[in-house]
């Protein structure tokens, strides 16, 4: 009875042992290219990722899905003939802002960030955080020929993260604890394969340094679409149909000394609008835009609190907005 028992085991490991050899050999046997791919960062940063993650999805069913991290410089893929669409996308994997989602296509991958939930502030946890940098290529067809061949391509990628920064005079700053910052129209999420910003109506939270009667601050966005109608922003994703949602607002929330808070509203569509539309110059480089002033009368002034300050100190709270590169830095002529 043992010595069958044990025949027995042999021909089901001798099974599996061929089962697995066929299916290996199937996978070695699958027709594939080569695919070199070269990626060029010139004049795009000087703050290179850590790598990039390269993603071919086929076109109606013609070949198959690869999906695979490279180096910087790029590197050589193995991918089977067929037609392709085709993402590259470049970031510090160990990021705590990007995220990417929608991954089963070229139509629905997306990057993203997060809720700000670990704040302890009312009404922060309906903001997201400022993306950190992300570099993007996409191609919408790409045709992949059997051939023992290397492919060789060279690809260029291009920043999606636009930096903007600000100063607005303020009065009243010493009845100031500390200031909440967002922007509330600016896309807060990417469409990789679309290759155009999204806004989803979700207002994105910045840190807000104060001094010398002036706040001021930094904060990242991702990329608007390449031309923005005059004075208010063109829809850019079919989330937003209501032509109320097309105003691009800088919100400031200033705590005061007691707890009360006191709000603040700029309108800066005309502003973002000139930026995004401020085309080159004959040297290349982007032209500077027109310096715009805000009417008097929106000029912030605080109140003075009603009661003394809490004896605990009021609010407060941290941010981190180090770590952005020198890439598409925007200022923005706010006084």
């Amino acid at each position: 009875m043992r010595n069958t028992r044990y025949g027995f085991l042999v021909l089901l490991s001798s099974l599996l042992m061929l089962t697995g050899c066929s299916r290996r050999d199937i996978l070695d046997d699958y027709p594939v290219s080569g695919v070199d791919i070269k990626l060029d960062w010139d004049g795009v940063t000087d703050q290179l990722p850590e790598g990039v993650r390269v993603i071919f999805y086929p076109k109606n069913g013609d070949g198959r899905k690869v999906d695979k991290y490279l180096s910087v410089r790029g590197g050589e893929m193995k991918v089977p003939p067929g037609r392709y669409s085709v993402v590259t996308m470049g970031y510090n994997f160990n990021s705590d802002r990007i995220r990417i989602r929608g991954e089963e296509s070229y139509e629905s991958i997306e990057a993203y960030t997060e809720y700000c939930n670990d704040l302890g502030i009312a009404g922060m946890e309906k903001m997201v955080w400022s993306p950190d940098s992300l570099y993007v290529l996409n191609i919408d067809e790409l045709k992949i020929e059997k051939s023992e061949e290397v492919l060789h391509l060279d690809w260029k990628m291009e920043s999606v993260v636009k930096k903007y920064s600000f100063a607005v005079e303020a009065k009243g700053l010493e009845y100031v604890a500390t200031v909440v910052g967002s922007i509330d129209g600016l896309s807060d999420c990417y469409c990789i394969g679309k290759g155009r910003g999204v806004c989803s109506s979700q207002p994105i939270y910045f840190e807000v340094k104060k001094g010398d009667n002036k706040v001021t601050a930094s904060f990242t966005a991702f990329k608007q679409v390449k031309e923005m109608t005059m004075p208010t922003r063109m829809s850019i994703s079919e989330r937003e149909t209501s032509s109320e949602k097309d105003a691009i607002i800088l919100i400031l929330k200033f705590i005061k000394t007691d707890n009360t808070v006191q709000e603040a509203t700029i309108d800066v569509t005309e502003i973002i609008g000139t930026l995004e539309n401020a085309g080159t110059g004959e040297d290349g480089k982007p032209t500077p835009p027109p310096e715009i002033e805000l009417p008097p009368d929106d000029k912030i002034e605080v109140d003075k609190p009603e009661t003394p300050p809490n004896p605990d100190g009021g609010g407060g709270m941290g941010g981190n907005v180090d770590g952005w590169g020198p890439e598409d830095n925007v200022e923005l002529p706010v006084k």
